[in-house]
């Protein structure tokens, strides 16, 4: 082998593995920089809305963008395995949320905590779906099943504060 295949093999060799890496580092680059949503569920109270009692449980949605880029948040909601079901939150979706921006749903309906529920989750224009964390959700359906969540058994310290720390 002559000196100068040597050295064509070896820069062959170095441009090969050069633009694997910048291959590679671009895809991850996209991978991340694309837009992600943190879902956090959690009971419960409202004060100051005349319209709500601040006694009354609510189940909370509050949807992060923790990506880098915008996502259009569509709905949120949950399943019961095949049965999806989404919340009319009152307030209104689809909205955009850019980076670090968070949207907060609630509803009354305490039931869809019910032993079957599979998720709570939010969704995407992408169709893309963004669930809470499976520690928290089975957290609530079990303090919903032992009747902790019944208005006579809440305690108004509950205000807006996650039951179960989520993560990401």
């Amino acid at each position: 082998m002559s000196e100068e295949s040597t050295i064509t093999t070896i820069l062959a060799i170095w441009g090969a593995v050069l633009s694997s890496f910048t291959l590679g580092w671009n895809i991850f680059r996209d991978f991340m920089q694309r837009g992600r949503l943190r879902v956090t569920c959690y009971i419960g109270h409202i004060v100051g809305n005349p319209s709500i009692s601040h006694k009354e449980n609510l189940l909370v949605w509050t949807v992060t963008n923790i990506g880098r880029e915008p996502v259009v948040l569509t709905t949120v909601g949950g399943s019961f395995g095949e049965t999806a079901f989404l919340i009319n939150t009152g307030d209104p979706l689809p909205k955009t949320l850019a980076p670090g921006d968070y949207f907060t749903g609630y509803t009354n309906d305490l039931s869809v905590l019910e032993p079957k529920l599979k998720y709570l989750a939010a969704y995407d224009s992408l169709g893309r779906t963004f669930k809470a964390p499976k520690k928290t959700v089975k957290k609530l359906k079990e303090k919903y099943a032992s009747g902790e969540y019944n208005s006579e058994n809440s305690q108004s310290n509950n205000l807006l504060h996650p039951t179960a720390k989520s993560g990401g």
